[in-house]
């Protein structure tokens, strides 16, 4: 599959997700992006329309901490 292929499916992918899941103040929505090299998460009142949260191995935190093995760690 072209890497082409890959986006369009995976933009297919979360608009039919995030058309039927939505987050609000009591139980906020939770989005995960990995990408080859790095993890993003988020914490998202869809309500309010704002991320309450946001961490990813980039930040500041997590930066040249040994995570363990592989790419991502100890962070499952």
């Amino acid at each position: 599959m072209e890497r082409k292929e890959k986006v369009t499916a995976r933009l297919r992918r979360k608009k039919r997700m995030s058309s039927k899941v939505r987050g609000t103040a009591e139980r906020p929505r939770l989005n995960i992006f990995k990408s080859a090299r790095h993890i993003y998460a988020q914490v998202i009142d869809d309500g309010q329309g704002r991320t309450l949260l946001s961490a990813s191995t980039q930040s500041e935190e997590l930066k040249g901490q040994d995570l363990g093995k592989g790419p991502y760690g100890q962070l499952f």
